[in-house]
This record gives structure tokens, C-alpha cells and sequence, in this order.
């Protein structure tokens, strides 16, 4: 069985997260992908971050598609959210699964000072994207060959989404219209518990 690990923050999750992960599932030809969003992230500002109980469910929200299940293990695990830890966690429930770790750019450009980063390339293989114009694969690319000196990381040619989770923050904030940006079961849900701000709109 071949796998990918989805893990964010999707605070909100977005129609570029689900673009993607509808794109790889069928470049890579995956029979699952595992959404998992983050308890704390390590590698991120968590300043901002609502309730993970409420981007969990908008997860649910989100990725609909039989082929994508969303998981609580970061979250009920508690914590900091080490991929290695959730590598693990994952192998024990399917032994013989092929891992797709799915990444963007800005995660990937930073993946030397991941916890035990060589652990996780030894358990899977990683699927990075650009995330914003800057980032060229070509610049990715390099950045593997020369700082990770890796066989296991696949940079795909895919046009960045518009936009990020934190500036559809900061627009849900000023009130400005983001339906285009999320799927409609999230912006519903966001509308319904009032979430980044939405009371002022």
C-alpha cells in the first residue's frame, strides 16, 4: 500500500491544501493519503493558532474524498508534534505501507534542523512543492542535493496557491470575503463558531 502523510497546521485548511493533496494522490498513485493536523508544530509560529479541536474538524471538513482519512494522533498525542514520532506511530499501523511525506518549500528549505530529519528520510520518502514564488524547484532541488545529499526527496513542478492559511486569517480578520478561498463546508464552519475574528463581519 502506498501512503502519504498530509500534517499541517490547516489553520484553516484551504483550497490550496486540498489542491494538493488531490494532485499528488494521483501522481504518485496512492491509495491513501493520511490528513494530520498538528498539535504544536515544531517549526512554525503557533501564535494564532485556534482550538486543535476546531482545525481538526475542519479537516474533516475539508477532505471529504474516501481516499483521504484525517487523523487525530498528533493532537491526542499532545505536545510538540515530531514527525519522527508520528512516522512511528504510523508504521505500527500499517507495517508494510511505502510513506509519502508531503511538504512545501518553506518546510523543506529548513528540513536539516528537523528533529532527527535522517530518521524520517530512513522511514519515508519526501514529496515537496513550492510553496511561494521565490522558492524555485530549481532552488529545491539544490538545496537537496547539496544539504541533504538524498535519493528520497522528489520536488514536483506545481504552481504555488495564491494565497496562505495566515493572510486568509488576516482577511477573515479585516472582513473580507474568502469563499473563493476555502472549501464551503470550512467557511460555513468558521462562519458558525465565529473563528479568526468572523464575529466583526
Amino acid at each position: 500500500m502506498r501512503i502519504g502523510i498530509y500534517g499541517g497546521s490547516f489553520n484553516p485548511p484551504h483550497n490550496g491544501h486540498v489542491m494538493l493533496a488531490n494532485k499528488l494522490q494521483q501522481e504518485l498513485s496512492l491509495d491513501r493519503i493520511i490528513i494530520i493536523p498538528s498539535n504544536i508544530s515544531p517549526q512554525k509560529d503557533n501564535n494564532g493558532h485556534i482550538d486543535p479541536l476546531h482545525r481538526l474538524q475542519m479537516c474533516r471538513l475539508a477532505f471529504g474524498d474516501p481516499c483521504f482519512t484525517v487523523s487525530d494522533c498528533e493532537i491526542s498525542r499532545g505536545g510538540k508534534s515530531y514527525t519522527v514520532d508520528t512516522l512511528a506511530f504510523l508504521r505500527t499501523c500499517y507495517p508494510d505501507a511505502d510513506f509519502m511525506l508531503f511538504m512545501g518549500s518553506d518546510m523543506l528549505l529548513s528540513f536539516h534542523t528537523w528533529y532527527r530529519w535522517r530518521d524520517i528520510l530512513n522511514e519515508c520518502e519526501v514529496c515537496a512543492i513550492s510553496r511561494q514564488q521565490e522558492d524555485s524547484p530549481e532552488a529545491m532541488r539544490r538545496y537537496v542535493a547539496e544539504e541533504l545529499q538524498s535519493d528520497r526527496v522528489t520536488v514536483f513542478d506545481c504552481p504555488p496557491f495564491a494565497v496562505s492559511s495566515s493572510e486568509i486569517r488576516e482577511k477573515l480578520g479585516r472582513g473580507e470575503d474568502c469563499k473563493a478561498l476555502l472549501p464551503e463546508t470550512v467557511f460555513t464552519y468558521i462562519k458558525e463558531h465565529q473563528l479568526y475574528g468572523f464575529s466583526n463581519l
